[in-house]
């Protein structure tokens, strides 16, 4: 499974495969071994990234959740 936040940029069909992952709040380039074991392997749940934006998001909710209950 890709995981959605994987963006890649190829200027021609022969040409190299630029590879980079949104899910930050700055660009970044996933090394070969992320691209492997967490952007298009079975370990997307582990990806430090991706849990690092799902937390705050969790967090974000919570804090709402618990303002509106005050």
């Amino acid at each position: 499974m890709k995981c959605k936040y994987l963006n890649q940029f190829r200027l021609s069909e022969f040409g190299w495969t630029v590879e980079s992952c949104t899910a930050s709040d700055r660009p970044y380039a996933p090394s070969i071994s992320e691209l492997h074991d967490y952007c298009k392997g079975s370990e997307l749940r582990k990806c430090p990234v991706l849990l690092k934006k799902e937390g705050v998001r969790m967090n974000n909710s919570l804090i709402s959740e618990n303002f509106v209950a005050a």
